[in-house]
């Protein structure tokens, strides 16, 4: 009996590490801890990401922040999120700034603000209260919240924002 409930503990915690494995391998949607949003369509993140910019159900300005581009949280999410590269990415930017005459505002889709790691865009984040970032799941403490994406969060099965 005792040897019986020493494989399971071992099974146990065996299948604790490969979440925590799978969350590693995940990219994070994080918001700002008064954000009321817990979870997000992927149409809906697609819409934040690449405008015309929506206000979050509060009626507060959305501030999409990423990492610099070639960070492999950030491509992932573009691919996945988006279906681009960071070439096209980008170049819908451009494309939307010289259709509005060059100004840029809100309403035809700022391109996000862009940090040098994780832990910078996460204590913006933290610190933003309309603020929404992609930073690798193992990145994520407990300043701000984890946006479940189609009703997944980092770790589950079916998550789909996966890194490359």
């Amino acid at each position: 009996m005792k040897r019986a409930c020493v494989v399971l503990v071992a099974i146990a915690l065996l299948g604790f590490g490969a979440v925590s494995q799978a969350a590693e391998d995940d990219v994070a949607v994080i918001v700002n801890k008064s954000n009321p949003a817990g979870s997000l369509a992927m149409t809906e993140l697609r819409k934040i990401l690449l405008g015309p910019r929506p206000k979050w159900s509060s009626g507060m300005d959305i501030t999409v922040l990423m990492t610099q581009p070639g960070q492999s949280e950030r491509s992932a999410t573009i691919k996945i999120v988006c279906g681009m590269s960071e070439t096209d990415f980008m170049l819908h930017f451009v494309r939307t700034w010289r259709k509005h005459d060059g100004s840029s505002n809100a309403a035809s889709g700022d391109a996000p603000r862009v940090f040098d790691s994780g832990a910078q865009l996460r204590q913006s984040v933290a610190s933003t209260p309309g603020a929404i970032g992609f930073i690798k799941a193992s990145q994520v403490d407990n300043s701000v919240r984890v946006v479940a994406i189609d009703g997944n969060l980092p770790g589950q099965a079916a998550y789909k924002l996966k890194l490359q």
